[in-house]
């Protein structure tokens, strides 16, 4: 009986290390899925609750932001994979290297687009989890 055990708990460790690699491919695969053709990119999505109407060079700038961020997702997925890390390590990168890239991206792309306003940083974040948050959810 020990035995089985010993080999359950060692599948359930297996599986926990690779749960950040599996969130993260399926976050690239779904912000890919957005950038096919006749789909409307999902940070222009984003981007047009604080500001529906998106001049042609902000919906250009989304789809690009849109493929950088799942490109950042399909490496972050690797690096997790084959880092060596453990769920908590990875899961702690991920989290420091996205805020750092949403924080980031921000501040360029207002220095990117100087004569254009956005809502402010909180107001994004607010918009991002309405994009995400299925119609219908539970609303607070």
């Amino acid at each position: 009986m020990t035995g089985v055990l010993e080999a359950l708990a060692s599948l359930a460790s297996a599986s926990v290390r690779w749960l950040p690699t599996l969130a993260l491919a399926w976050l690239a695969i779904f912000f890919g899925a957005t950038l096919r053709s006749g789909e409307v990119p999902l940070i222009e999505r984003v981007a047009r609750i604080g500001k529906p109407g998106l001049s042609e060079p902000l919906c250009r700038y989304a789809r690009l932001l849109t493929a950088l961020w799942c490109a950042y997702f399909l490496v972050a997925a690797g690096v997790a994979a084959f880092g060596g890390w453990g769920f908590a390590q990875a899961s702690a990168g991920v989290a420091v290297a996205s805020v750092a890239l949403f924080v980031g991206e921000h501040r360029i792309r207002r220095m990117i687009f100087p004569e254009e306003w956005f809502p402010g940083l909180i107001q994004q974040v607010r918009d991002t989890v309405r994009i995400w948050r299925p119609q219908g959810g539970p609303q607070s």
